[in-house]
């Protein structure tokens, strides 16, 4: 027979095995609003799409611009600190070329494991950085591994910067062939889509992305084939839909 001790340990189990998921999903799920606002796609109705690209600037980060302006399309990068200090010109190039600059702190820690004062810190460094470096204070900001919590949100609310996460990923921080990148980006995209693909590497700042820019192009025709403009952030979050509707707010 259960005791009432049983029982309620039984209780107890589940309620913090709730709490856990409650607290995975507020901070870890793309698409979660718990915490703050966080965009993750943008209208559906609106025939582009956004590339997004993390962890720069690195070297590879150059042979994406090329590939950008060939085919005149503009991105935005999500810069770390650090990589902005040690590639500054790659980093004015970034904007001097018409792209996008977004915050995505000084050495991309998990925010969930530091400190209030610590993520403030480290999305107030970056601002000034890039401010300092390209000339631009960024307005987007993107957590790293897209990990929010409260003293993200309102570290990021204090400095103006509006969260952005993703609709479709290339998985490229992990060995991947381009083939494997393209498909994974390509089978899910749609009209109001932000992909995520990186330039560079936040654990091993030395390692390359030659599948990643081999990729861009692809990915990019695909899109075009589609009838899918490739669009800055602003102009792809700021466009007002036809008919207004709600996000999910879960992850698919």
């Amino acid at each position: 027979m259960t005791t009432g001790f049983q029982f309620a340990l039984g209780a107890c189990a589940i309620a913090g095995s709730a709490a856990a998921v409650c607290v995975h999903h507020a901070t870890y799920g793309v698409r979660s609003q718990w915490l703050g606002p966080t965009d993750w796609r943008g209208p559906g109705d609106v025939r582009s799409v956004a590339l997004t690209f993390d962890d720069g600037p690195a070297e590879d980060t150059e042979r994406i611009l090329d590939s950008l302006a060939a085919l005149n399309a503009r991105a935005t990068f999500f810069l770390i600190g650090r990589q902005v200090e040690c590639h500054p010109a790659v980093a004015r190039r970034i904007v001097s070329e018409g792209h996008e600059v977004g915050n995505h702190s000084y050495s991309h820690p998990v925010f969930l494991y530091r400190s209030a004062g610590e993520t403030r810190r480290q999305l107030e460094r970056t601002q000034d950085i890039i401010a300092d470096t390209t000339g631009v204070r960024p307005r987007w900001s993107r957590p790293p591994c897209g990990v929010r919590t409260p003293a993200y949100f309102r570290a990021s609310r204090d400095l103006g910067l509006r969260t952005v996460q993703w609709t479709v990923a290339g998985f490229d921080w992990k060995p991947r062939s381009v083939h494997q990148i393209v498909g994974d980006v390509v089978r899910h995209l749609a009209p109001g889509s932000i992909v995520l693909l990186h330039d560079g590497d936040s654990q091993d700042p030395r390692r390359h992305r030659p599948e990643t820019v081999a990729a861009v192009p692809k990915i990019i025709a695909a899109a075009r084939d589609r009838d899918l403009a490739i669009d800055p952030l602003a102009r792809l979050l700021d466009v007002q839909p036809t008919q207004c509707g709600s996000l999910q707010d879960a992850d698919a």
